[in-house]
């Protein structure tokens, strides 16, 4: 079971909890963007090359 099905088992047993369920699925949201991000774009275009002159 994903987290975004752990939060809507959590929600159908208890909706009071749905504002915390969301603000888990936001931080789940936005590690999974900032590790796309490191992996796909930082990591791909930190590319140098020196020179010894």
């Amino acid at each position: 079971m994903n987290l975004h099905e752990e939060c809507l088992l959590k929600y159908l047993q208890n909706p009071d909890e749905l504002s915390y369920s969301t603000e888990v699925l936001k931080l789940n949201n936005y590690i999974l963007e900032k590790q796309f991000i490191l992996k796909n774009i930082i990591a791909k275009t930190a590319n140098f090359h020196y020179t010894l002159k």
